[in-house]
């Protein structure tokens, strides 16, 4: 999956998460964990392909 996609889908998925937190604090808290997640892998992926550009 495209970084920018994987960050957009993950402020998605927490947006989500915040609104479930009110009925459901369990789903809720899972929504932002996943949703940390895929930012977190979402940067990586956007650092590790500028760092690949910089060497070429």
């Amino acid at each position: 999956m495209n970084g920018i996609i994987q960050i957009v889908s993950g402020f998605v998925i927490g947006g989500a998460g915040f609104h479930q937190i009110a009925e459901h604090p369990l789903q809720g808290i899972c929504a932002l964990f996943l949703a940390g997640f895929l930012v977190m892998i979402g940067f990586e992926k956007k650092l590790a392909e500028r760092s690949r550009g910089i060497k070429n």
